[in-house]
C-alpha cells in the first residue's frame, strides 16, 4: 500500500512537468529522506524554482517599489516579485500558511500563469493542513507518512520534453471522459472533471514516452 502512495506520488510529479494546469500537489510528509527523495524530483518542473515560506510578503512574492533604485534614479523603479515568471512554487511549512497568503497563491493559479506550486505539509495533526481552498485548486495530494526509505525506490529515467510531445497527439475517448465525469461527480472528488481528464492524457503520454 505504501509503496503503491510513493509510485502515485512519482507519477505526479511527472504529470506536473508536462502539463501545468493541473496546478501543483499537496505532498504531507515530515521532513526526512522519503521527502527529500520525492522532492529531489523536482528537477523535472520547470525553472526557475522558488521555496518562500508562510510569513513571505507580497512584494516579494508580487514584486513592489524599489526604494533604493528609485532613490538613486530619481524616477519610479519596480521590483520585480518571485511570480513575475512562470516557474515552480515550493511552500514551505504550507500547514502554517495564513488565508491572505492561501488567498493570494489560489489567485496566482486561477489566472493560467503556468506555475506549479509544490506544498510541503508537514502537520502532526489532522487540522494541521494546508488551507482547504488553496488544496482544491492542486489536483494532486501524497501523504507519504507511511512510507518507507525501502519502498521510496528511485525512479526509471524521465524526459519531460519527449512526454510533452506525446501529450499533443493523446486524446482521451469520449466514452472515458464521461466516465471521469461520473466518478468525479460520485465522489466528490475536490477537482473538477476536466482535471482528471488531463490526468489521463498526461499519464498516457508519459507512457508512450517511457515505451520509446
Amino acid at each position: 500500500m505504501a509503496e503503491a502512495v510513493w509510485h502515485r506520488a512519482v507519477l505526479a510529479m511527472q504529470l506536473l512537468a508536462i502539463d501545468p494546469a493541473l496546478g501543483g500537489m499537496v505532498l504531507r510528509a515530515r521532513s526526512g529522506p522519503v521527502r527529500d527523495g520525492l522532492v529531489g524530483l523536482l528537477d523535472w518542473l520547470p525553472q526557475p524554482q522558488h521555496r518562500i515560506h508562510p510569513a513571505i510578503s507580497d512584494e516579494a512574492l508580487f514584486g513592489g517599489l524599489d526604494l533604493s533604485a528609485t532613490l538613486a534614479r530619481g524616477q519610479f523603479v519596480q521590483e520585480q516579485g518571485l511570480l513575475s515568471r512562470p516557474g515552480t512554487v515550493i511552500l514551505t511549512m504550507a500547514e502554517r500558511a495564513a488565508t491572505q497568503l492561501a488567498a493570494r497563491l489560489a489567485m496566482v493559479l486561477d489566472a493560467g500563469t503556468t506555475h506549479r506550486l509544490i506544498a510541503l505539509d508537514e502537520g502532526a495533526e489532522p487540522d494541521e493542513a494546508l488551507n482547504p481552498k488553496l488544496a482544491e485548486r492542486l489536483a494532486f495530494a501524497a501523504d507519504l507518512s507511511d512510507v518507507s526509505v525501502t519502498e521510496a525506490t528511485l525512479p526509471d529515467p524521465f524526459d519531460p520534453a519527449a512526454a510533452i510531445t506525446h501529450l499533443r497527439q493523446v486524446a482521451v475517448p469520449d466514452d472515458l471522459c464521461e466516465q471521469l465525469t461520473r466518478i468525479a461527480a460520485a465522489i466528490r472528488h475536490r477537482q473538477p472533471a476536466r482535471a482528471l481528464v488531463r490526468a489521463a492524457r498526461g499519464q498516457g503520454a508519459c507512457g508512450a514516452a517511457a515505451a520509446r
